[in-house]
């Protein structure tokens, strides 16, 4: 790595994390103090050089700070409720769905009313979903892999979570990111793509459902 790569790489492990109520400034300053952690901290190995031993150095003092700082407001204890009713049934619902719920599936799924869930879902915070790692569409729009496992149908789209999850996705082995790929962003069945892959589609339901499990714990921690 040049002198200058290591402070690229804690920049762009910052801006991941951008419109979620920490300036940009800010979140780079956390980034660098855990580049420095990170320096200070690595022995090198034959095993891994230290972009590897960095990036989930730096990952994890910002999501630390997250932690740390996201409750400034107490949330109702029945938006306390809801969120964790989401969390609990997204990724089976995803699978049964073909697609990425929506708040008004969510809604009907749980039984309460969509002005609840989307009040929990707003209490997530809010970002800017162009602020994601996108990647042009066909008509020409800008919009990540993730978010395209939103229901583009739904005006309050689950964008804060759909921030959450891009570093995960990114983490994912190819398969991983493939079959998500394959089933949410091309619509193709569990058949097609076990085909594609050389497995049945039995195996491709049990992948989809580790892998949103995943997912799932990522929104929840």
């Amino acid at each position: 790595m040049t002198t200058s790569s290591p402070v690229r790489v804690s920049r762009t492990q910052a801006r991941r994390y951008r419109g979620r109520g920490v300036d940009t400034e800010d979140l780079e300053q956390i980034a660098f103090e855990h580049l420095v952690r990170a320096v200070r901290n690595y022995r090198p190995s034959g095993d891994s050089d230290f972009r590897s031993y960095a990036v989930p150095t730096i990952r994890g003092g910002i999501r630390h700070h997250f932690r740390d700082n996201a409750w400034a407001i107490k949330l109702p204890r029945r938006l306390q409720e809801i969120q964790s009713r989401v969390n609990a049934v997204q990724a089976t619902l995803a699978v049964d769905l073909g697609h990425w719920p929506s708040n008004r599936e969510l809604a009907e799924a749980l039984n309460v009313d969509l002005r609840e869930i989307i009040e929990a879902e707003q209490a997530r915070g809010c970002f800017q979903p162009n602020s994601l790692d996108a990647q042009p569409a066909a008509d020409g729009s800008t919009r990540s892999v993730v978010a395209q496992l939103a229901d583009p149908m739904d005006t309050y789209a689950l964008v804060d979570q759909i921030h959450a999850l891009q570093p995960v996705v990114d983490d994912l082995p190819d398969r991983d990111q493939l079959i998500l790929r394959r089933r949410f962003v091309d619509h193709r069945t569990q058949a097609e793509i076990g085909i594609e892959i050389g497995v049945s589609q039995m195996q491709v339901s049990r992948l989809l459902r580790a892998i949103l499990g995943r997912l799932q714990l990522a929104l929840s921690a």
